[in-house]
């Protein structure tokens, strides 16, 4: 019994992680297609 517990908390921690890897890197791409369009955010003061 405690070893299924042990291999459900092991299977949802690795869930949690691959989501919040998954939203970290949608985040980027969204910073980045900001940061290269025409009417493009400043990432410097100029």
């Amino acid at each position: 019994m405690l070893k299924k517990v042990a291999v459900a908390a092991l299977a949802a921690g690795a869930l949690l992680a691959l989501r919040k890897r998954s939203a970290a890197q949608a985040d980027e791409d969204l910073w980045a297609e900001a940061a290269r369009s025409p009417d493009a955010v400043r990432t410097t003061q100029r």
